[in-house]
């Protein structure tokens, strides 16, 4: 009787320590997901520098997870085939010049072209580094993002919390449309900028859908910089062109 009381004992105490680790590891995901939302504030308005918002933000909030998290998306890093590719193409042609249209018809009830390139002057964007950052942007963002969101966070936090339907695919949706709120605040009028938070929200949610689908993480990296970056990039272009910047 007391070795069965001393092996419910030692049940007990493993599973409260299994708990105990789970609730751990949850809460330093949790901290990881809120951290780049201080990182880019600080980034965008105490240093004033998209270089540096770019390096804290993937030096010291994506870096640690996609190292720490590699063994939970190492098998997902299978390169898409042609058609996938194909597709990817078409939606980005597609996106571009709907992201274009859209700036041309709708873009002064979004947001103010001079106040826009002031920011981007403030923010470090010279002839200089236009060129190399726009395609660090385009490169290498989307791939750390994809690894770092959707690749490390969402797996973990479906691993984590099983009984929670989705667990992952919500909160990191949440989580990576938020972030990007302070930069939205900077460059959009008030009101728009909270619907283009919640828009990049389900636009990661279908990031997130992609990636489950087709078990490659590279499919949704690929897609961020196909159709969100590189339509950045292009309407970047597109407002120096509509004020004549050379």
């Amino acid at each position: 009787m007391s070795d069965q009381q001393d092996q419910e004992t030692n049940s007990v105490i493993d599973a409260a320590l299994r708990e105990y680790a789970r609730l751990r590891e949850l809460w330093i995901i949790i901290c990881m997901m809120i951290l780049p939302y201080s990182v880019i504030w600080l980034g965008m308005n105490f240093f004033k520098s998209a270089v540096w918002s770019l390096a804290l933000y993937h030096v010291f909030c994506l870096l640690p997870g996609i190292v720490w998290g590699r063994g939970v998306f190492r098998k997902t890093l299978r390169i898409p085939n042609y058609l996938e590719l194909l597709g990817l193409i078409f939606a980005s042609v597609l996106f571009s010049f709907a992201s274009i249209f859209t700036y041309k018809y709708f873009g002064p009830t979004l947001l103010s072209d001079t106040h826009v390139f002031d920011l981007l002057k403030t923010l470090g964007y010279s002839r200089d580094v236009f060129t190399p950052l726009c395609i660090y942007i385009v490169v290498v963002n989307p791939l750390l993002e994809e690894l770092f969101w959707r690749g490390f966070v969402m797996n973990k936090l479906d691993e984590l919390c099983p009984d929670f339907p989705h667990c992952g695919l919500i909160w990191s949706s949440f989580a990576y449309g938020a972030f990007h709120y302070p930069i939205m605040q900077l460059v959009m009028f008030p009101g728009w900028a909270e619907f283009g938070t919640i828009a990049l929200m389900v636009y990661g949610a279908g990031l997130g859908v992609l990636y489950r689908k087709t078990n490659s993480v590279i499919m949704p990296a690929l897609a961020h910089a196909l159709l969100t970056d590189l339509s950045a990039v292009l309407l970047m272009l597109e407002l120096f062109k509509k004020l004549n910047v050379q």
